[in-house]
């Protein structure tokens, strides 16, 4: 299928939702835990816990020094009762409601690529860019998605990732507004599987995990095994507080503020 018949699939099989769930903030950390990317599963899989921002060189040597934006583990019933481990690099964009976008970085795809290859050698399985567009209010009642102006820079990096063997996903969603400010969330949902709210545009290469970042992936499931038990634990975010060096679990819907130090952690993403 080529990219323009994916693009395609994508406007004829969706339709739009409201999720009562109001935000502050636009960057990861404040979006993350509200938008619909947080469905009890992902690529049909369910997820145990995953982690935002968490530092490459945590507890493995210091020999890489990046960021890994999204780490999920994931368990692969039904196929098998093994656990996945998938890792993302997110970059985040504005669509207006007059179709236009802002910050599309259209000129760093090389950049990303590198980034992902990054992932890879430190030994990320499953390695995918997810493209998340923030629309406001309006946009999806006036456009489909993805509108015109996307169509070259998604076109220029399914050819560029798929040749790497990088999965590619896409996730729109826009803030409702009415005169008291923000009322939620509009979505855009498949017709096939309304708890989907995000677009598989590429597979990625599954493989198993390696050094060092297996050792990173056993430092965080053993502090998430440990952490006390919660409502809801899983649908918690593992996170690194820099000010205070110290892993903490929390949802970041209501807690912004490093439970140990009282550090911003917003602030330090």
């Amino acid at each position: 299928m080529s990219g323009l018949e994916v693009l395609q699939l994508i406007r004829d099989n969706t339709f739009q939702i409201r999720t009562a769930i109001s935000r502050k903030g636009s960057n990861l950390a404040y979006f993350f835990p509200d938008a619909p990317f947080r469905t009890p599963s992902w690529g049909l899989r369910i997820w145990k816990w995953f982690a935002i921002n968490i530092p490459m060189d945590l507890g493995t040597g210091g020999a890489f020094t990046s960021d890994m934006d999204i780490i999920a583990r994931l368990h692969d019933f039904p196929r098998s009762q093994e656990w996945l481990y998938k890792a993302w690099e997110v970059k985040v964009s504005l669509l207006c409601k007059d179709g236009s976008a802002l910050s599309l970085k259209a000129g760093k795809l090389k950049r990303t690529v590198t980034q992902l290859k990054a992932y890879r050698d430190f030994g990320s399985p499953a390695v995918s860019l997810i493209d998340v567009y923030v629309c406001e209010a309006g946009f999806m009642r006036k456009n489909n998605f993805p509108p015109p102006v996307l169509e070259r820079t998604i076109l220029a990096k399914i050819a560029e990732l798929s040749q790497h063997g990088f999965g590619y996903q896409l996730l729109p969603f826009e803030h409702g507004e009415d005169a008291d400010g923000d009322v939620g969330l509009l979505a855009l949902h498949h017709v096939s599987n309304p708890l989907k709210t995000h677009f598989d545009v590429l597979p990625t290469i599954r493989a198993g995990p390696s050094q060092p970042f297996s050792r990173l992936a056993e430092r965080l499931n053993d502090f998430f095994e440990h952490a006390p038990e919660r409502r809801s634990k899983s649908f918690n975010q593992i996170v690194f507080c820099r000010e205070c060096r110290q892993l903490q679990l929390i949802s970041m819907k209501n807690n912004y503020d490093c439970p140990h130090c009282k550090s911003d952690l917003v602030a330090q993403s």
